[in-house]
Formats: C-alpha cells, sequence, structure tokens
C-alpha cells in the first residue's frame, strides 16, 4: 500500500476504520476546545481515576441495562494499556494467554511485550460464527500456565459474539482451569440491522460478560469506539465476577496503574459530557455501516459469486470471493486498481478467498471500491 502510494496514486481506503478520517468524528472543533468547566490547574491524582468521570462511565452502562459501581471501574489511556495492564496483573513472564482468531492482531504483540505466550482458540463459521470449545479445552490442556482467556463481542472483523451457552461453556472451563476472562467491548454500541439493511429491521443484540459472572471477568471500552474520539485516549476497564477475589485483584490493577497515572485529568474531567455526545455519533456510524451493507448487498445480487458472512456488529464485514484467486492475490489486484482493503490472512481467516473491509468509510468512497472490486470479477 506505501509503494502504491509512493507513485503517487491516490487510493480508494477500505481499510479505514478512524472515525475522524471519515467524516464521523464525535465532536467539533470548537467542543474539543471547549474547557471541562473546572479548575484544570489542579491534579489530584487517582490511579482508578476520578470518581466523576468513573461515575459517568457506570451511568453509559446503566443507560445500557448494566448495573457497575464506580468503585469497580479503572481508568486507562485506552483498550490497549487496558490489555497490557491487565496481562501483567494476571500472567507472569512465560504464563499463557488464551486468544480468538481470527481476530485484531492486538493481543499477541502486547502479550509478548510482557513476556507472555498465546494459545489461539478457534472461531468457526457454518452460517454464522461459532465458539469451537473444543479449541478453548485443546488450548487449555497445552497450555498448562494458561491465566486468562480473550473474547471480543463483537470481534473484528467477524463481528460475532458469544450466544449465551458458548458464554456457559468458556466460563466453565474457566472456572476448572482458575482462569480470568477479559472480555473487550470496544464496539458494542454498533449492532448491525437486521437482514435486509434497507429494511430499517431492527438491530440484533450484541452479547456482553458484563454481570455476575462466576469467575473474574474483565470488562473493556473507551471514547475511541463508543464516542468516535480516539485522539483523547481514554479508556476502562469493568471489573466483575466473584466478590472477595474481584476485590484482591482490583487493588492490584490499582497499583499498576497508580504507577503510570497515564489519564490527563482535563479528559477526565470532560469525560461526562463527552459520553453524551455518543447518542449522535452512534447514529450516525450505525447509518454509515446500513448505507455500505446496503452497497454489499447490491454487489452480491449483481455478482452472486460474491458472499458476505454473517454478523452480528461492528465496523467490519467479510466478504468471500471466488476461490479461483487466494485474498491475497485479489487483495493485489484490488491495490492495482488503487483499491486499499484487508486480506483474510491478515486476521488469520482460515481457508477460502476473504478481504476485509471497513464498514464505516464514507458511503461514495465505497461504493467507488466496489465498483472496482465489481470490475475485478469480470476477468478470469
Amino acid at each position: 500500500m506505501a509503494e502504491r502510494r509512493a507513485t503517487g496514486a491516490t487510493l480508494i481506503d477500505l481499510t479505514q476504520s478512524n472515525p475522524t478520517a471519515v467524516g464521523l468524528s464525535g465532536v467539533g472543533v470548537e467542543e474539543m476546545g471547549a474547557g471541562p468547566g473546572s479548575d484544570e490547574r489542579g491534579y489530584p491524582p487517582d490511579p482508578r481515576g476520578l470518581l466523576t468521570a468513573r461515575r459517568a462511565v457506570a451511568s453509559y452502562y446503566a443507560e445500557r441495562g448494566f448495573a457497575i459501581a464506580p468503585e469497580d471501574l479503572i481508568l486507562t489511556c485506552g483498550t490497549s494499556e487496558s490489555c497490557a495492564h491487565l496481562f501483567r496483573l494476571l500472567a507472569d513472564p512465560g504464563d499463557t494467554i488464551l486468544i480468538p482468531s481470527p481476530s485484531y492482531p492486538l493481543f499477541e504483540p502486547i502479550a509478548r511485550l510482557e513476556g507472555l505466550e498465546v494459545a489461539p482458540y478457534r472461531l468457526a463459521y457454518d452460517g454464522a460464527w461459532h465458539l469451537d470449545v473444543a479449541s478453548v479445552e485443546d488450548a487449555l490442556a497445552r497450555s498448562p500456565r494458561a491465566r486468562a482467556a480473550v473474547v471480543v463481542q463483537p470481534n473484528p472483523p467477524t463481528g460475532s459474539g458469544l450466544n449465551p451457552g458458548e458464554i456457559a461453556a468458556l466460563e466453565s472451563c474457566c472456572e476448572s482451569r482458575g482462569l480470568a476472562l477479559i472480555s473487550d467491548e470496544v464496539f458494542g454500541d454498533f449492532p448491525w440491522p437486521g437482514r435486509a439493511c434497507a429494511g430499517g429491521a431492527a438491530p440484533r443484540p450484541i452479547a456482553s460478560l458484563m454481570g455476575e459472572r462466576r469467575v473474574p471477568t474483565f470488562v473493556l471500552g473507551g471514547l475511541s469506539k463508543c464516542c468516535g474520539l480516539p485522539q483523547l485516549k481514554l479508556g476502562w476497564i469493568a471489573a466483575c465476577g466473584p466478590e472477595r477475589e474481584r476485590a484482591t485483584l482490583l487493588e492490584g490493577l490499582e497499583w499498576i496503574a497508580d504507577l503510570f497515572l497515564s489519564v490527563g485529568t482535563p479528559v477526565q474531567h470532560a469525560l461526562p459530557r463527552w459520553l453524551e455526545t455518543r447518542h449522535e455519533f452512534r447514529r450516525r456510524v450505525r447509518e454509515r455501516i446500513a448505507a455500505n451493507l446496503e452497497a454489499i448487498d447490491d454487489l452480491i445480487r449483481r455478482h452472486p459469486e460474491v458472499g458476505l458472512l454473517e454478523a452480528s456488529g461492528g465496523w467490519s464485514a467479510i466478504l468471500r470471493l471466488p476461490a479461483r484467486r487466494s485474498g491475497e492475490e485479489w487483495a493485489l489486484d484490488l491495490l492495482e486498481r488503487d483499491v486499499a482493503i484487508h486480506p483474510g490472512h491478515f486476521y488469520d481467516i482460515e481457508g477460502e478467498a476473504y478481504l476485509v473491509a471497513s464498514l464505516i468509510p464514507e458511503p461514495a468512497v465505497f461504493t467507488a471500491g466496489l465498483a472496482q472490486m465489481a470490475a475485478a470479477l469480470t476477468i478470469p
């Protein structure tokens, strides 16, 4: 992609997932420049985050139907730091973290930086995505030093979440081995519309691990996705699970967070106001996703050899193309046509020719990219 840009080509970028780069920024320039309405000169450090900010996060979850006490929340500078803190808390160098596959390639490098091993477990597709429980059990059998399992709901790029039976099965596996659960739910505000997209069907609910849990469970969120404000660098960890274990782990997490104190005081003061902006941002993103899914539906109507893997939410779509080429070959062909798109192997998607597209580029850009894909499909 960089080489193509170096030739002076202007790319149609179907990999772009930064909301500030596609006309979906959560707030305007004036709001970004406004002070938080309190004295920013003071610095009252709290390793868990300012109480007013944690109360705002608790209110955010209450609106979604989940009860969490501010005392069970830790603020961080984003999901990557949340993961790193939790890996430090739960595991020692040489220990193992279970991660889903396919998924976004974030957890493995963070684990490696902490001196940890990773063991993948499988998400399988048979017309819908499912947790392969046998692969979890196999990963545990091969990993005597496993300490935690990561889930992502909805999971990029599959857009999948666990159903209640799968959650119970995974929880049982973790309970029997003394593992904690880490659930990255940063895309939880973005369910896909029911099919067909243009029909106005109600979005399907997205799974969550918030609430009562049998094992220590940590749910991750942040401003980057729920408000479209990645530049503000604020995330959070919500701790659930058995009270005694939760209290002990929160003490350890607070100690780790106190070493960094990474979240800026002004953004914490402003967090309640910025969380209020999420409703309009969420509406715009959902409309964008629905429009681009409809464009994919139109492509499939004209080229039934293309398929869309069903999902429950998130900002990515997996397209299945004819197997006469690999996903990488299709992606390279499209790059020659000035369209940037990820091949499936970038996310460890096994098997056929898959491409992964972001669903949040502007519709005109997205449609132009699909038009080039349609042109590529006509060539044997």
